[in-house]
């Protein structure tokens, strides 16, 4: 059996599979983690909070824990600690979500011209780990470890992440497959500061006998399986059916994987994707989330099944626009006779308008394979088809659990 889990950035879930990874999991867990938000865009979680996430997820499969042959890692991107040469967390959890080091992210770009030569973004963010750490460096003798990093320094004793990952943080080399040394001198950070790189989808390490205080057995490999949205489209197969995935979730995402490492561009994301492939990847903040907004706001719209019913109803015409920079949405071309369906129609209009853009970022001369669509919204049918028109092809449905992918990397690697 293999344990799965993810670290998504709402939740932490852990599934238990069999080996054959073909059928739903055998038992399953979850547990939502609690932000702290604090002023100058701080987002953090307390190692406490991330430690009773953990627990709660595994409670749900701790039945078949005993039995269980692999785990394997999957994990929002650039969340990570600072800790000491024992492994014990100096800082709280830093999220992907957190903003606050704009002023060093600002100085980062006059000083790494050739970023998007070595890393997965085409931009500097404030987020990611290079400019936080830029901004705040950690001590001589401290480490930084990103989220699934720090789990397998406690389990194992050793310090260990993937290149699918590495390439998120803005500290690593996807030109040259190591840390890059730039980025680590602005950051005052030597190599042995920072965790061991492997191939997404190859073992970490095993775990020893620390981890049975989260009642895990000794002796199991950790394979690691990149962030969430490699995995998952790897429980697509995208590298068998050469398809496309779009994601309809929280954000929209539109992601390809290839057989070449993509060229970097300032609208896509890249990097390593397991057995020695690479994906391409667009993503826009705006999706569920943008629903979620007007289920609050709308009339007769609260849940969404009264939101996509509604939507059904509603009349073109009216158009809306968000942006998301300011933290506004705002419909156009209103007038007395148009109802909260027209303003439920528009929004998911706007949503496919914008999923097909992704797809056009992209620069796909053709798609060799199907058109995957997969997230929350993939269950909405009305939604569906209106990226389906505004992609002018037809979509199906898939399997594109996090959980289903790092499971398939754990038996990829003849783990159990």
């Amino acid at each position: 059996m293999i344990l799965a889990i993810d670290y998504g950035s709402t939740s932490f879930k852990a599934a238990v599979f069999t080996s054959s990874v073909r059928a739903a999991p055998l038992a399953a867990g979850a547990g939502k983690l609690a932000y702290r938000f604090a002023a100058g865009g701080r987002v953090e979680l307390d190692v406490a909070e991330v430690h009773g996430a953990l627990r709660r997820a595994l409670a749900g499969v701790r039945k078949f824990t005993p039995g269980v042959q692999a785990i394997a890692l999957t994990s929002q991107a650039q969340t990570f600690t600072v800790a000491d040469a024992r492994g014990r967390a100096q800082r709280p959890f830093i999220s992907w979500q957190d903003g606050r080091a704009a002023a060093g992210c600002g100085r980062l770009r006059g000083k790494l011209h050739d970023f998007t030569d070595h890393c997965s973004f085409g931009d500097l963010a404030p987020a990611l780990q290079v400019c936080q750490l830029f901004s705040e460096p950690p001590r001589r003798g401290d480490f930084v470890l990103p989220l699934p990093s720090y789990f397998v320094r406690l389990w194992t004793g050793e310090s260990v992440i993937d290149n699918n990952l590495a390439a998120m943080s803005g500290l690593y080399s996807l030109r040259d497959g190591c840390w890059w040394p730039e980025a680590l001198k602005l950051c005052r950070l030597r190599t042995s500061q920072l965790p061991r790189v492997v191939s997404i989808g190859a073992v970490a390490a095993q775990t020893t006998h620390a981890a049975r205080a989260f009642g895990l057995p000794v002796g199991i490999p950790i394979v690691l399986a990149g962030n969430d949205q490699t995995a998952g489209a790897y429980a697509a197969r995208l590298e068998e059916n050469r398809g496309l995935l779009l994601t309809l979730g929280t954000a929209q995402v539109a992601y390809i994987c290839t057989t070449r490492s993509p060229r970097p561009a300032s609208s896509l994301a890249r990097g390593p994707y397991p057995g020695g492939r690479y994906y391409r990847m667009a993503a826009d903040a705006c999706g569920g989330n943008i629903i979620n907004w007007a289920q609050s706001v709308l009339a007769g719209c609260g849940t969404d099944r009264q939101f996509f019913a509604q939507a059904a109803q509603g009349r073109l015409g009216v158009t809306f626009a968000a942006d998301l920079d300011v933290g506004r949405g705002s419909w156009r071309q209103i007038d007395l006779s148009h109802t909260s369906a027209d303003l439920a129609r528009a929004i998911l209009e706007s949503l496919s308008q914008r999923m097909a853009v992704l797809v056009q970022r992209l620069h796909l001369p053709s798609i060799a394979g199907p058109i995957l669509v997969a997230g929350g919204g993939s269950a909405q049918p009305l939604w569906c088809d209106l990226v389906s028109a505004a992609l002018g092809a037809k979509l199906i449905p898939t399997e594109a659990s996090p959980l289903l992918g790092a499971a398939r990397m754990a038996v990829a690697r003849e783990c159990v």
